[in-house]
């Protein structure tokens, strides 16, 4: 009580201070001491002293029974001594981590042993001596990244308990094998786990990619930096995280951004790194498209100039954001066994991204067009725009044999003018860059295989749809004062069912009636068929 007399004395000359600072987290009163602080309390509303600080401070000294002087000078010795924090290392059963965690961490000393905890844990995947025990290593970084807690369907148990996983905590628990898989300092690392979840089959990418990536040469921070980036784009992906702090967005990129900019207290693992680490972070989420879809050139040349705007200024950005891609797709990945031929295609992806550095985002994403088409004995140039929108077509398709490419070259020569004309415009002129907007096209490649492999459908009339697709959302959004923007991205895969189960009579493929809706909440532009199966 002397103690607590003394406070208020001194808060009269730290109030303001105290708004400046951190937060602490105090225990909690003991009974007798908030039953004499209540009466103390009563006593002054009632007897209405001039000096209620003064009173308050003499009263709750009296009722200690300790002498004064005494007391202060085991005051200012404790204050002398350094102050050790003991904290629990995840969320008390029965708590919501979504309180807990921004509670918790919440002062710098205390987001310092995060820093010590992550640094430790990185090193050991760097480590030449491998991890053995996935579990313990999720649950170490349950307690360096608090956040993660935010996924848990048990946040007070530790994983090594666990036998299963949620659907978001073990995506996000993949995604942080995948960064020590790639990453660690052990050779070979070890893909088989005893929980088949955490298992990858896919050897030749992982090796493939580990050759790529040590040209890289990201050290401690940058697999530190990596570990939060990928914990940011899990949470964005839950839905929880999105209605509390990520502001609605259903886009994980976005609703990670919303909480960066507004909910800081939310990510204590972000805030606590270095301006450059944060930087490379939101850079990622602001640029961010998945590998695959380069692959299938459904991103356009504007991906590239804004990965080259948001990350070329920092130093090792375009790498560090090669390195993200390169994490997620192997993730993507995880139960496919590779040929060396598609192994080959993702590194000429990739590579086409590490050109920005020296090369205009343009030049970049015609390199990788030109490079497909080599691979058939295609030479393009860079006046043949109508020629570009045909290997587009043929990268939606994911086919790579020459036959079949040239099958599609065919089928498109064979088109009408018009329909010829608005492949050029959309697939090869606009490219989100010089003109605008460039439509991307996510789920193109789920779109033209369906079709392509439906006999009651073929090439034709899929890439004769596509047309009109295009052709209907360049009027509907090219002059809309709201998309005054590089891109606007088609869910062409929305269709991609009616594609597959279409089986002939009634009106043509080609001629399907459908409409476009825009959903604001993912920005994305969806694509109706009157009939079909939803």
């Amino acid at each position: 009580l002397v103690g607590v007399g003394a406070g208020v004395r001194e808060g009269r000359r730290t109030r303001a201070a105290c708004v400046r600072t951190h937060l602490m987290n105090w225990p909690p009163l003991e009974a007798r001491s908030s039953q004499v602080l209540a009466e103390v309390l009563r006593n002054a509303v009632h007897t209405k002293p001039k000096d209620l600080f003064e009173h308050i401070a003499q009263a709750l000294q009296e009722q200690s029974g300790l002498d004064p002087a005494e007391f202060e000078q085991f005051f200012e010795e404790c204050k002398r001594k350094p102050m050790t924090y003991v904290l629990e290392d995840r969320c008390p059963a029965g708590q919501d981590p979504m309180s807990w965690v921004p509670m918790r961490f919440n002062d710098d000393t205390i987001l310092l042993t995060l820093k010590d905890r992550l640094h430790e844990i990185t090193s050991e995947i760097l480590s030449q001596i491998p991890i053995e025990d996935m579990k313990a290593y999720f649950d170490g970084l349950c307690t360096a990244v608090p956040e993660l807690l935010y996924l848990r369907e048990k946040p007070s148990e530790p994983v090594t308990s666990q036998r299963s996983f949620a659907g978001a905590e073990l995506a996000a628990f993949q995604t942080m094998r995948s960064v020590y898989l790639l990453f660690t300092g052990s050779e070979p690392p070890v893909l088989d786990d005893e929980a088949v979840e955490f298992s990858f089959l896919c050897e030749s990418l992982v090796t493939d990619t580990r050759t790529q990536l040590k040209g890289y040469s990201l050290d401690v921070s940058g697999v530190e930096t990596l570990l939060v980036l990928f914990t940011l784009r899990a949470l964005g992906s839950y839905e929880p995280f999105q209605k509390r702090f990520g502001g609605g967005h259903k886009d994980c990129d976005k609703a990670a951004l919303h909480a960066i900019e507004h909910e800081g207290s939310s990510l204590p693992s972000f805030h606590r790194l270095a301006e450059t680490q944060q930087a490379l972070i939101k850079g990622c989420l602001e640029a961010w498209f998945p590998l695959e879809m380069l692959l299938s050139t459904e991103v356009a040349p504007g991906h590239f100039m804004n990965a080259k705007d948001l990350l070329g200024p920092i130093e090792s950005g375009i790498s560090f954001f090669i390195c993200a891609l390169s994490v997620d797709h192997v993730v993507c990945m995880r139960n496919s066994v590779l040929p060396d031929e598609a192994v080959d295609l993702i590194r000429l992806s990739s590579h086409s991204l590490l050109s920005l550095d020296k090369y205009t985002a343009g030049r970049c994403y015609e390199m990788v067009l030109k490079k497909r088409g080599e691979r058939h004995s295609w030479r393009i140039v860079r006046d043949d725009l109508f020629l570009k929108a045909i290997v587009r077509i043929c990268c939606f398709i994911g086919r790579e044999d020459t036959d079949f490419w040239n099958d599609v070259q065919n089928t498109c020569e064979e088109l009408e003018s018009k329909e010829k004309e608005v492949l050029k415009k959309e697939l090869a002129s606009k490219d989100g860059c010089a003109e605008t907007p460039a439509y991307i096209l996510p789920g193109a490649s789920r779109f033209m295989d369906a079709a392509s492999s439906n006999p009651a459908v073929g090439l034709g009339p899929a890439i004769t749809l596509l047309a009109r697709v295009l052709e209907d959302a360049a009027r509907n959004f090219d002059k809309m004062p709201s998309h005054h923007k590089r891109m606007v991205y088609l869910d062409i895969g929305g269709i991609a069912r009616w594609a597959r189960e279409y089986c002939g009579g009634g009106v043509p493929f080609e001629d399907t009636p459908f409409q476009l809706r825009e959903d604001v909440g993912s920005g994305l532009v969806a694509i109706e068929i009157a009939g079909a199966p939803s």
